[in-house]
């Protein structure tokens, strides 16, 4: 009976540091996660236990596989979402307000003025916020989400001065598909829905098509997929 009794301990402990070890990765996965390491995702500093309200939602909506083994999947629909309630987004309180960190990058933002996206009295200053979401330095097509995408995607852009921009949409035998902006915008970050839809309002097809951003000086061009 003893000996059963220590067994089972000993498999209770094994499965709580696997259990530990198996999320170690996560705090990687989100920027400047290394700051506050597993607080971002559980009221225990250590790990494990009960998630806060920004773990529960990247354990439900947000992992390349459900469970332990499941990555992190950082994103702009994360970082726009106030798991907290606090009044300030996930992103806002990672320093990357827009979600355009990916992994590899550097830290975004200034680390010292990080907080946890899941804890409502853990929230940044407004002159923080303010010092995040400063004009963008350089024009540039940050992609769109989600993507694959099913019926519609978000395309995200950031310039630098106030422009003419034009979006344009296109096959994959570069035929053009829709025209989704052309006119004045202001120096900043935008988003810009497609519905899957060309320019008669018809749904195309599954495939690949590519999005064109253009201004004066600066073009750039990437990749989505369409899946029914």
């Amino acid at each position: 009976m003893k000996k059963m009794v220590l067994s089972l301990a000993a498999l209770s402990f094994l499965a709580s540091i696997t259990f530990l070890i198996a999320r170690s990765f996560r705090p990687s996965e989100i920027p400047n996660g290394g700051v506050n390491t597993c607080s971002n995702c559980h009221f225990n500093p250590a790990g494990g236990g009960a998630r806060n309200l920004f773990g529960q939602e990247v354990e439900a909506n947000h992992l390349s596989t459900p469970g332990p083994a499941g990555h992190v999947q950082w994103s702009p629909a994360l970082a726009q979402l106030d798991s907290d309630g606090d009044g300030f987004t996930n992103g806002q309180e990672l320093q990357d307000p827009d979600g355009t960190w990916k992994i590899g990058d550097p830290a975004p933002g200034d680390p010292n003025l990080v907080t946890l996206p899941g804890d409502p009295n853990s929230h940044p200053s407004t002159t923080s916020v303010a010092v995040a979401a400063q004009v963008p330095a350089q024009y540039e097509l940050l992609g769109n989400y989600p993507n694959p995408f099913n019926p519609e995607t978000t395309i995200r852009f950031q310039i630098a001065d106030n422009s003419l921009v034009a979006i344009a949409i296109f096959n994959a035998r570069g035929q053009f598909i829709r025209n989704l902006a052309n006119g004045d915008f202001s120096a900043g970050t935008h988003n810009i829905l497609w519905n899957g839809k060309n320019e008669a309002g018809i749904s195309v097809n599954s495939g690949v098509y590519f999005y064109r951003l253009t201004t004066e000086g600066f073009s750039q061009t990437k990749r989505m997929l369409l899946l029914k």
